[in-house]
């Protein structure tokens, strides 16, 4: 049989991934910093309470729209609305998750080849939605200096259909300001490209204004397609229910919508009882964004203390999400570092390559995890070598069983 090409994937487990299914098998406990998993994280406020929506009896009807339930629509509106932006129903699609809602708008906007820009560094996920739609995905820049910055002549001379943009970025947490805004406007504008804006993160800006100030949902330069869902918003990724909105010039904006509906009533993928829940759920959403944001500052202000602790990190500035970017004060590449910390202390980080950051050795690690544990998984890379001794002559995962701290 010959396959596509589109899945022509490497398949082989990377050094870290390799070394954390040999700890699994010798049942030796690991302390899972990278965990993002929202309902493995002890949140007190995913109870059965949120269940209750989904017995009505009217999700025993199918009544199929291509954009999704009016009553759902209109729950997404009220939330744009909050943040004070106006958005009518018949721009609001309802899809099954962001990533299906990637596969609708490269269908809607691309050809098999064309172009699409995407951060660097950002969310791994878009090379591999980028080949299944059959479109060559290209990079512009995200910089440091004391802060992630769009690099705007990453863009310069760049021809595309669509420009990415994740609003705050994941793992870097940067939001988009007025002058990037302006910039990736521009971008579109003159290279006749439509923006895609992925604000999953948004609730999670700690800065209030600037939250508010963020999205794209209102955003009638260009072409514009916002994207968000319940997994973020809610912390109910088993859920499965994002949405689209589309804004821009009319013409385009009503153009847009005509042909993104004929794609959505081909896959029809939302499912009703949760579609018919979102309005309680929204209703709900203040309680658990608020437990998710309380464990982010405390875990944050943790990882803060320890790293001026530790001396050979550094804690890179963020506007919000749920990661934290380190930068290690080291040659040792960062898929090198991940996996001595993991055979060493059981502690499972993400090495930066994975996010495709250039230049340094950086560590990607969650703020989700309960609080005991995250301070647990710290307490352990105290005790490492790296960061108050010498790594570089450590041997390889596997090498030294007996010295692994259970």
């Amino acid at each position: 049989m010959k396959f596509s090409k589109r899945t022509d994937w490497e398949s082989a487990p990377n050094a870290l991934s390799a070394c954390l299914a040999r700890l699994k098998q010798a049942g030796e406990p690991v302390i899972d910093l990278t965990e993002s998993n929202p309902t493995r994280c002890g949140f007190k406020f995913l109870n059965a309470a949120w269940l209750k929506p989904l017995s009505d009896e009217a999700n025993l009807r199918y009544e199929p729209h291509p954009k999704g339930l009016l009553e759902a629509r209109e729950s997404v509106c009220a939330y744009y609305r909050e943040l004070g932006y106006a958005v009518n129903p018949e721009q609001v699609f309802l899809t099954a998750s962001t990533s299906e809602a990637y596969s609708y708008l490269f269908r809607l906007l691309t050809d098999p080849g064309d172009r699409v820009m995407a951060p660097q560094p950002s969310y791994p996920l878009f090379d591999y939605l980028a080949q299944l739609g059959d479109v060559q995905m290209e990079r512009y820049r995200l910089r440091y200096d004391a802060a992630w910055k769009l690099d705007k002549a990453s863009l310069t001379g760049q021809t595309a259909k669509a420009v990415l943009t994740v609003n705050p970025n994941n793992p870097t947490g940067t939001v988009i300001g007025p002058g990037e805004r302006t910039a990736l406007n521009n971008f579109a504008g003159e290279a006749n490209a439509a923006i895609i804006s992925d604000e999953v993160f948004l609730d999670y800006v700690r800065d209030e204004d600037l939250r508010r100030s963020a999205s794209f949902a209102a955003n009638d330069t260009v072409l514009t397609f916002t994207l968000s869902g319940v997994s973020k918003l809610m912390a109910l990724p088993q859920m499965k229910l994002s949405w689209i909105v589309v804004s821009g010039p009319p013409d385009e904006r009503d153009e847009a919508v005509r042909r993104l509906e004929i794609i959505a009533d081909a896959y029809l993928s939302a499912n009703t009882p949760s579609q018919r829940a979102l309005a309680t759920w929204m209703q709900m959403r203040p309680e658990a964004t608020a437990e998710i944001r309380g464990r982010l500052k405390e875990n944050g202000d943790c990882l803060a203390a320890w790293v001026r602790e530790s001396g050979r990190l550094e804690l890179l500035s963020s506007d919000g999400g749920w990661y934290a970017v380190l930068k290690a004060k080291t040659e040792i590449s960062d898929e090198d570092l991940a996996v001595n910390l993991l055979e060493r202390r059981h502690v499972y980080v993400y090495p930066g390559y994975l996010f495709d950051f250039e230049e340094g050795t950086y560590l990607v690690i969650s703020l989700l995890p309960e609080s005991a544990i995250f301070q647990e998984g710290l307490e352990r890379l105290k005790r490492d070598n790296f960061f108050f001794g010498d790594l570089e002559n450590t041997a390889e995962c596997g090498d030294r069983g007996s010295g692994l701290i259970g």
